[in-house]
């Protein structure tokens, strides 16, 4: 039973439905916002790590269906393998190397909470980072347009970080089936700023199989190198003559088997490419990063960012153990995360854009993903 419903008078308008969406293992009630606009489509959205649940949106022939691969209750968002699935990340999104950085001669040593390969690293924001706490949500209806405005204070000293940082994400649900984000942040100390979201998605449907066959485009002339530890080493390469040469559009499982040692290391794409256009100095107008066209469904989506950075995942850690909705088993490859960031492990690289903020200052960053159809 919806506990609270903002819509128009008219009919076929644009709304904001609240639902009960379970009980913590800490005793917080969550709630389920659904944001729907005129045509229909929708995206439902948990205040618990501000996690998106599900994104119902049209196909070629107008059948609307969830692209968002994960979990549909409290107990598995808490508790289940894939634990950042459909989540908000932060303070640090990615990795930051043996959780260690350096600020204004100071040393910092965040949770360790991730090991890959034997490479300790901060993972994410830690073991209670922003996907695992309560947010304070507030809704809105802007004419055609709904979200949700979340806010909450990470205290000084949460997961290691400096200074109390003062939050406010921006979800918004637009009538042309674009969901757009809004990061914003101001800290009483220096620190680091890095918020995305981590949110899986397969445009044939949550449960359509693997992302194998879906064509990619990305608008980057490089990436930054990893290692075996998935944590960048600082250099930088460009695409030409690798398998992340997505500059013209390719089906992905073209690309990632193949003989080179990258993809013998990630098994698949966990690569942090650099958008050729994003000017992310000005920071002030989101610009396309990436392209995705499914042809089964005929769904397509464009990510466009004002960060530097733009991670991808090819969802090689999921597999048939791990049970999503509806009670029905994951796939191997079954979502692909966009993830738009700072580069990974910034604070210890010089020569990637600055993640510090500074009292008097504001983190603001905007990421728009927008679904459409190819007929």
């Amino acid at each position: 039973m919806a506990i609270l419903t903002i819509a128009c008078n008219k009919p076929n308008s644009a709304s904001v439905e609240v639902f009960p969406f379970g009980t913590t293992s800490a005793g917080d009630s969550v709630s389920l916002f659904r944001l729907k606009n005129a045509s229909g489509a929708a995206m439902e959205v948990i205040d618990y790590g501000c996690r998106v649940v599900r994104i119902n949106v049209p196909d070629k022939n107008g059948n609307l269906d969830d692209v968002v691969p994960g979990y549909d209750n409290i107990q598995d968002f808490e508790s289940g393998s894939q634990g950042f699935s459909g989540a908000l990340i932060g303070r640090y999104a990615n990795r930051i190397a043996n959780g260690k950085f350096s600020l204004d001669n100071v040393d910092y040593q965040l949770t360790v909470n991730n090991t890959p390969n034997g490479f300790p690293c901060h993972l994410h924001g830690g073991k209670m980072g922003f996907d695992r706490v309560m947010w304070q949500a507030a809704p809105f209806q802007n004419k055609d347009t709904v979200g949700l405005v979340f806010t909450r204070t990470s205290p000084d000293g949460e997961e290691g970080y400096p200074g109390n940082l003062q939050c406010r994400v921006t979800y918004s649900w637009l009538p042309d089936n674009t969901w757009r984000i809004e990061y914003t942040a101001e800290t009483d100390k220096p620190t680091i700023v890095n918020l995305s979201q981590h949110c899986y998605f397969n445009l044939k449907g949550e449960n359509g199989g693997t992302i194998l066959d879906h064509y990619l485009t990305v608008y980057s002339d490089s990436v930054t190198v990893g290692n075996e530890g998935y944590t960048a080493t600082g250099e930088i390469v460009s695409v030409e003559n690798t398998p992340y040469d997505f500059r013209a559009p390719h089906r992905i499982i073209d690309c990632i088997f193949q003989p080179k040692e990258p993809m013998k290391i990630f098994g698949g794409c966990s690569v942090n490419w650099i958008p050729a256009n994003v000017n992310w100095v000005l920071n002030k107008t989101a610009t396309k990063a990436a392209f995705l066209y499914e042809a089964q469904s005929g769904r397509t989506l464009e990510v466009r960012t004002t960060e530097p950075g733009l991670l991808i995942y090819t969802g090689q850690g999921l597999s048939e153990k791990i049970i999503g909705k509806n009670g029905q088993a994951m796939s191997k490859y079954g979502g692909l995360i966009l993830e738009t960031i700072h580069h990974p492990d910034s604070p210890n690289h010089p020569n990637f854009p600055s993640c510090t903020l500074r009292p008097g200052e504001k983190y603001r960053s905007i990421t728009e993903y927008q679904f459409g159809i190819n007929f």
